[in-house]
């Protein structure tokens, strides 16, 4: 056990290392990562989490008028400098949920222009260099990421990043904490790009915290078509790139009573180029079927009742394959884009009207016959 607790305390999720003696760690162990029975930031928590409100009020700031207390509370969990809402970049780190307060706040446009996706999709977390998954560092060229590791965030200097000052406030008592924490939840706008580490997060939130959550940006690079049949299961990517863990993620997220505005950003990775003998350019990469009926859309259906959605396709080309391959996305995604801001924006109310509408028709129909 000794070289057991050192390798995951090192690595846990490098499930494909060898012992330093040279053996490989046996199956029963690997598929106990990859199930994530072991070395999982859910494990981490400590439930059952008691999130009923105290009774009691024993601090001097308590006995402000309520009206007082929510003015501090703002002006601590909030940023007074710009209208915008803070972007909180949530990071897996050793296996525990941390995150990295963006000082580039974005938001998302009400109107948007039409196949012009906003420039916080875009940025694939360049604004906070430390932040990005590893598998997103397609090109092995920014400096302080680890290719060894199979952690999702593995930049060296990403402890030295991590953001834990205005939350101290909630750790003072359970009564602000319960006052206080749904203004930090709903003035925030959350990015993510590795759907463990939110749904991790999300997991350790009491429900008046989970209700509060109203942004939500998703920067994700996929490794294969989700939903589409190429689930690997002995790959080394199996615990973060998976069907199950696709449609895990979208359950999650369509829980989310209060979201109000979600981003979606697909990071294709590299396309190039290769002249055939015809003349025509042979065009690699990876390639996602864009349309409302592709089996990796239909769990993102299941969202209901937002005010703003956004679309983005992030790519990098030569200049041929960018010639070949912008015009067939800019199309596909814009037409994508159109129709999940319509079928997105149902309020919930009207979802649970359209059953009780069938229910009654089938009841009508059962005794007219």
């Amino acid at each position: 056990m000794r070289h057991f607790d050192t390798w995951v305390l090192r690595d846990p999720y490098s499930i494909w290392h060898y012992y330093p003696t040279g053996h490989r760690w046996r199956d029963t162990v690997r598929d106990l990562i990859q199930s994530r029975t072991i070395c999982s930031p859910e494990n981490n928590l400590k439930p059952p989490i008691d999130w009923s409100p105290p009774q009691s009020q024993q601090s001097p700031l308590l006995r402000l008028p309520a009206e007082i207390r929510q003015i501090i509370w703002s002006y601590v969990f909030t940023n007074s400098s710009t209208p915008n809402a803070q972007t909180i970049h949530l990071v897996q780190l050793k296996g525990k949920i941390r995150h990295v307060r963006c000082p580039n706040p974005v938001h998302i446009s009400l109107n948007p222009k039409p196949n012009h996706p906003n420039p916080s999709l875009t940025q694939n977390r360049h604004c906070c260099p430390t932040t990005p998954a590893r598998w997103r560092i397609y090109d092995g060229r920014v400096p302080g990421h680890s290719d060894r590791l199979l952690y999702p965030h593995t930049h060296s200097n990403l402890p030295l990043t991590l953001s834990n000052s205005n939350t101290a406030l909630l750790r003072v008592c359970r009564s602000i904490y319960f006052e206080a924490e749904t203004i930090l939840y709903r003035a925030s706008q959350f990015d993510v790009d590795d759907l463990y580490t939110f749904i991790a997060f999300v997991t350790s939130l009491s429900p008046t915290a989970r209700a509060a959550i109203s942004r939500l940006t998703v920067q994700w690079m996929p490794i294969w078509v989700p939903m589409a049949g190429l689930d690997h299961k002995g790959s080394i990517y199996a615990h973060t790139h998976s069907d199950e863990l696709w449609v895990r993620f979208w359950e999650v997220v369509a829980s989310l009573e209060g979201l109000r505005v979600l981003g979606l950003s697909l990071d294709l990775g590299r396309f190039t180029s290769v002249v055939g003998s015809t003349g025509e350019a042979v065009v690699s990469g990876q390639r996602i079927p864009f349309g409302i009926e592709e089996g990796w859309v239909k769990p993102i259906l299941r969202v209901r009742g937002l005010k703003e959605f956004d679309l983005a396709v992030t790519a990098r080309c030569d200049l041929l394959a960018k010639g070949v391959v912008e015009g067939e996305l800019v199309r596909d995604v814009g037409l994508l884009r159109e129709q999940l801001r319509g079928m997105l924006s149902v309020p919930r109310e009207r979802k649970r009207e359209v059953k009780g509408m069938k229910k009654r028709k089938i009841i009508l129909a059962i005794t007219a016959a």
